[in-house]
């Protein structure tokens, strides 16, 4: 008679279970892409290229806006609605370095908002940094159906 095998170790093994009072996540690979970044300087290039003419005492400051836009897209966001499963993620807003995360909304909001010139201005500075554009130069991201045209970025 065979033992019982584990598709992990071959013959079955006693799995200890241990709980810890810990944040965690499944995104904790942003980790190191965040790391990277902020070595690359990315506030700073993100501050010089980001326009912030808004004036609510309750805003959300532009470089945490972008930054959840960079994370929707690194955790296989394709809307913007998909950072809302962000939003809840403890881990992830401290990895981001974020007081809070911003809404979808907020995002659809700052950046349905800038004018060519300005997105123009966004994709020459990102460039300098070692963003290159793939595509069309605008900043969307479909709510439904398929995506027309949208700034497509890969490091370089």
């Amino acid at each position: 008679m065979q033992g019982k095998s584990s598709a992990f170790c071959g013959a079955a093994t006693s799995l200890e279970v241990r709980y810890t009072g810990k944040p965690v996540s499944g995104w904790g690979g942003l980790v190191a892409v965040m790391r990277y970044l902020e070595q690359r300087g990315v506030r700073q290039v993100l501050a010089q290229a980001l326009p912030d003419g808004r004036t609510s005492p309750n805003q959300i400051p532009v470089l945490d806006i972008a930054l959840a836009l960079f994370v929707t897209v690194l955790t296989g966001g394709r809307r913007f609605a998909h950072l809302e499963r962000l939003r809840s993620d403890d881990v992830v807003q401290a990895i981001v370095g974020c007081a809070r995360m911003p809404s979808a909304m907020t995002l659809t909001r700052y950046f349905g908002g800038l004018v060519r010139s300005q997105i123009e201005h966004l994709s020459e500075v990102l460039s300098q940094f070692g963003l290159r554009r793939l595509r069309a130069p605008a900043l969307e991201l479909p709510r439904f159906g398929r995506r027309r045209w949208a700034a497509v970025t890969s490091l370089c």
